[in-house]
């Protein structure tokens, strides 16, 4: 089942699971993730993923990057992914993103620093034609299948599962769009959203239906 995503005129609240920045739905053990370079990384989109989308119904689905460092994240040569290919990218000098699939999560204390806390909206859509131009299919949504621009790809977990795709981030999508107007005048400025995430690529998440561990997902990137 596929549910494309759109972008509410409604603010984020505390509690909220679908949303741009806000606040991260985590679970108790998990950490704010924060980038190699000391940054806290930006909470740029979360989902509650309904129920009816085969391995992830249920799970939050929680995508972070840097706000300070922009690139994509660059496809291996080998299908097969390294150990905590999370933490250790085989393709980049170090993972800036991290994402996440959890289900027993609280919202944080505290929302994003960067983005302005922006709800989202799930509309069940029936995922017929995925090379229609028309269709919304190629936009942001999760479950179904992923719009490919190019090549499929495909990759194999360390624990021997193959990725399934989850979410889908359209080319050149603005977050900059809902960067707070209020970021302290402390705050080093979040270059990496005039960027766009993971520069601004087509992006398709593909995870772990073992569930094997919560960041062992991969942003795949093409134009």
């Amino acid at each position: 089942m596929t549910y494309v995503i759109d972008v509410s005129d409604e603010p984020a609240v505390a509690g909220d699971c679908n949303t741009i920045g806000g606040w991260p739905v985590l679970d108790a053990r998990q950490p704010w993730p924060v980038c190699d370079c000391g940054a806290g990384m930006a909470l740029y989109f979360q989902i509650r993923i309904p129920d009816d989308v085969p391995h992830f119904g249920g799970d939050q689905l929680l995508v972070f990057q840097c706000p300070l460092e922009s690139d994509a994240c660059f496809s291996p040569a080998d299908p097969q992914l390294p150990e905590q290919f999370w933490d250790k990218p085989p393709a980049n000098s170090h993972a800036f993103w991290r994402i996440l699939l959890q289900c027993n999560g609280l919202p944080a204390e505290t929302p994003d620093s960067f983005l302005r806390p922006s709800r989202l909206t799930l509309q069940r859509y029936e995922d017929v034609d995925h090379h229609n131009d028309n269709s919304p299919l190629q936009d942001f949504k999760v479950g179904g299948a992923p719009y490919w621009v190019q090549d499929g790809e495909q990759y194999c977990c360390p624990c021997g599962t193959d990725l399934t795709f989850v979410c889908q981030v359209p080319e050149n999508f603005e977050f900059s769009d809902y960067l707070r107007d209020d970021l302290d005048d402390s705050v080093e400025y979040p270059a990496a959203f005039d960027d766009g995430f993971l520069l601004g690529n087509m992006v398709y998440i593909l995870a772990c239906p073992a569930h094997c561990h919560p960041a062992a997902a991969y942003p795949v990137c093409q134009n």
